[in-house]
């Protein structure tokens, strides 16, 4: 352990004279002074894991802080280190942090260099609040039947009815989202530490984001948020994970929005249930929106194998993940069977320009212009600046100029 000089980890260097964080290329990052802290401890502690309990006590030692200061913490090193440097700084389900040293765990006395970073999903058949999420694949989340009939009542567990009611997430049944919300406050009333129910209350808020129809804004997307990052602090499961992987993918507010995050929080679902094929789906989304498209199709690889059906957003994942990797036919043949089916209205326009960028990265060229043509009836993003504006889902700009490549191809202008 490295009490003075500076500390290696990977291609970075926490440069203790300077007070920063350095990336091999030169670059430099300050970080605020308590998200400086906890770097610093956890480089200390390079390879072991670090209990929160031991962060708050070493960051904040005199006084009470809640979870949501060392998690604010963490997600502005998350930031700091970019999507490089995503797996060296590892979140341990309901235990703490893990800083790996990348191959270099030495303390050295030189400065060296480090670097920066930043994410988003949204979309199944129904209409869903995702404008300003453009590229971010269009997801309707799907979570393991329950098999329970709510309507069975009073004899199930509440948070059971509960779940129940919100497994469809339909957009049409509006008043099962109330009567799910107010079965669950009534559980937290009574365990106000029921990590399951506050994740469940959050979705409750998302839900009323995301159907547009509902009316829900920028104040249910904040209490959606803070709901399931409580979930997740108490020791969520799985599900809580892939939650706040799909809004931090999802938000249709761009400072609520963050790949990185949701690759975070996504990487944890996988761990806490590695066979759940929602889960590797969820992290091959924030993979491929990240820059790390040839590892999302592995991940979809994966899903597809241990899945017994292939829902359309598994479908519109898959399309995103090879068109960004390399094998725009295989994107073609993903994307190809969901064009026409509302492709270009509400919030499932963003796959129309993915098929068309596919096509014409295929040889296609034809049929691209074509796709574009019919598109542009009815889309505003009717230029290469509109459609580049509506794509900041896309952190990585190597895949967001695939997608625009492919569509100057197809003959959109400039």
């Amino acid at each position: 352990m490295a009490t003075s000089g500076n500390i290696r980890f990977g291609d970075y260097v926490l440069n203790r004279a300077r007070g920063c964080l350095e990336h091999a290329t030169g670059a430099g990052c300050f970080l605020r002074p308590k998200s400086y802290r906890v770097l610093e401890v956890l480089a200390e502690r390079r390879d072991q894991l670090v209990s929160k309990d031991d962060l708050v006590l070493e960051v904040w030692p005199d006084v009470i802080v809640s979870d949501d200061s060392l998690a604010h913490c963490v997600s502005d090193i998350r930031r700091a280190l970019g999507p490089e440097g995503a797996d060296l700084l590892r979140t341990v389900p309901r235990r703490g942090y893990m800083l790996t040293a990348g191959g270099q765990a030495s303390a050295v006395s030189a400065s060296r260099p480090p670097r920066s970073r930043r994410l988003l999903s949204g979309g199944a058949v129904v209409a869903i609040v995702v404008v300003a999420v453009a590229v971010a694949v269009g997801v309707g989340w799907r979570h393991p039947p329950t098999g329970l009939d709510p309507s069975r009542g009073a004899d199930l567990p509440a948070l059971i009815q509960a779940d129940a009611l919100l497994d469809a997430r339909d957009w049409q049944r509006r008043e099962d989202n109330e009567k799910a919300r107010t079965l669950i406050e009534a559980v937290l009333a009574g365990d106000p530490d029921n990590a399951a129910a506050w994740a469940s209350l959050g979705l409750t808020y998302w839900l009323e984001v995301r159907h547009l129809a509902w009316g829900g804004g920028r104040r249910e997307m904040t209490q959606a948020l803070g709901m399931v990052e409580r979930a997740v602090a108490l020791g969520g499961s799985a599900r809580a994970h892939r939650l706040l992987a799909e809004m931090r993918l999802l938000a249709p507010f761009a400072e609520m929005r963050s790949p990185l995050d949701a690759l975070a929080s996504a990487r944890a679902a996988v761990e806490i249930a590695p066979g759940d094929p929602d889960n590797l789906i969820v992290l091959a989304h924030a993979l491929a929106l990240t820059g790390q498209a040839q590892e999302a199709v592995r991940m979809i690889e994966e899903a597809r194998h241990r899945a017994s059906d292939s829902p359309d957003w598994y479908r519109e994942v898959a399309g995103l993940g090879y068109l960004l990797a390399g094998q725009p036919a295989r994107a073609v043949e993903e994307l190809g069977p969901l064009h026409g089916s509302a492709t270009y209205t509400g919030a499932r326009w963003w796959p129309g320009w993915l098929f068309a960028a596919s096509l014409a990265h295929a040889g296609r060229i034809d049929d691209a212009k074509r796709v574009v043509d019919g598109a542009r009836r009815h889309q505003p993003e009717a230029s290469i600046a509109g459609v580049t504006q509506s794509l900041d889902g896309l952190s990585d700009a190597a895949g967001r100029a695939v997608v625009l490549d492919g569509l100057r191809l197809a003959g959109m202008p400039g």
